[in-house]
């Protein structure tokens, strides 16, 4: 397939062809380097994933949480996973593994927790712990919401107590290991099935443009989820092309494909260095995380199908 670009009224063509993972990972690179020159973080320190997990008598896991470290070299948390057995909830587990990942996250020298969460899932508690609603989804999943929450971590903010807090003192915040963070996904996913279950398997849309001569000039990593949600990850342009529309020209191409497979909702993130170019492509910041990374803001952005 060729699509035509126009550079100084000359029209050039390029070939849009799948993306190799070697070529995924250095457009990937590419644009983590960007965002780096960009909005320097000032920190030193290593992205970094740790497990938390809190075990039965008989060791089994009844509780758990994913947390990440320093995305992109920001000095932010990010609540990935969080998931109590249901036979356990209503005694305190989740604000202990809260706790312990803000402990932790402060302790590393991230000073915002972010998480996503749904309105089948934890919003209220994650509210009590101080958190706030910065992006609100509407119709996704399907007929449900789902939001962006965050929360400072450097402004002295009262830890919550529970009222039912019977797992005080019986149970122990233990770190583990990746397995053990299969167990904790796994359970939180069967327990979102319930409510809204995954339709397929996310489906890749990698793609890049290449030249006359088969040179990578560009890139996109986008994909359809399972809730038929399609999203940007990652869209960069070699320097020497920029101002070509070519960028332009990748996204319509991906949205393309994906509304083809189903896709209803199209998203992505962007920081205020980058997000005019999704607003010149039909996308709205739908939420704004501020001062992350430090003094600039990041958006959450969608645009009808």
């Amino acid at each position: 397939m060729t699509r035509a670009a126009v550079e100084k009224g000359e029209t050039m063509e390029y070939e849009i062809k799948p993306l190799t993972p070697e070529e995924a990972e250095y457009i990937g690179g590419k644009l983590e380097e960007y965002v780096r020159s960009v909005a320097p973080s000032g920190s030193a320190a290593e992205e970094e994933e740790i497990v938390l997990k809190i075990e039965d008598g008989q060791g089994n896991i009844i509780a758990g949480c994913v947390i990440d470290l320093h995305e992109w070299g920001w000095d932010r948390m990010l609540l990935a996973t969080l998931w109590v057995d249901a036979r356990y909830r209503g005694q305190g587990l989740g604000s202990q593994l809260i706790y312990e990942a803000e402990r932790i996250g402060r302790e590393k020298g991230c000073y915002i927790s972010c998480l996503g969460t749904m309105v089948f899932h934890a919003r209220g508690l994650y509210e009590k712990h101080g958190y706030t609603v910065f992006t609100t989804r509407k119709d996704y999943p399907r007929g449900k919401e789902g939001y962006s929450l965050a929360k400072r971590l450097d402004r002295g903010i009262p830890d919550y107590v529970p009222q039912h807090n019977g797992a005080q003192g019986k149970y122990e915040v233990r770190r583990g290991t990746e397995e053990d963070a299969e167990i904790i996904c796994d359970g939180l996913g069967r327990y979102s099935d319930q409510f809204a279950p995954d339709l397929h398997e996310k489906i890749r849309i990698d793609r890049k443009l290449a030249d006359a001569d088969g040179r990578l000039i560009a890139g996109i990593l986008a994909s359809v989820g399972g809730w038929d949600e399609f999203f940007v990850d990652v869209l960069w342009v070699e320097e020497p092309y920029r101002g070509q529309g070519l960028g332009s020209l990748l996204l319509r191409e991906a949205e393309r494909e994906g509304i083809a497979r189903g896709a209803y909702k199209l998203f992505t993130s962007a920081g205020d260095w980058n997000a005019g170019f999704f607003e010149k492509n039909g996308y709205a910041a739908i939420g704004e995380l501020k001062d992350v990374p430090r003094g600039h803001s990041c958006y959450e952005m969608e645009k009808p199908v």
